[in-house]
């Protein structure tokens, strides 16, 4: 499955930054599965990521570009545990 693309409101400034699991702002796909997972001292980071350039001229770097939020568990060391999307 492709993930879902996102908006440039929920981009925003485009900066990694670390949320929340209760936030209303997490889809509650993605917080289900980090609750499930998390343990004491783990991060949830939203990290806005855009997609290779698509079509025809996307060889040559030029074409539309999708924007997905990644969602990532990191453990209390900062190593990732598991990425997420919304799809």
């Amino acid at each position: 499955m492709r993930p879902t693309a996102a908006t440039p409101h929920d981009i925003a400034d485009g900066e990694d930054r670390s949320v929340d699991p209760h936030s209303p702002e997490v889809p509650p796909t993605i917080r289900a599965k980090v609750l499930a997972m998390a343990q004491p001292g783990d991060q949830l980071w939203r990290c806005p990521r855009r997609s290779a350039p698509r079509g025809l001229f996307s060889v040559l770097g030029v074409g539309p570009r999708d924007a997905v939020i990644e969602w990532w568990l990191l453990d209390a060391q900062g190593e990732l545990i598991e990425a997420f999307w919304e799809v």
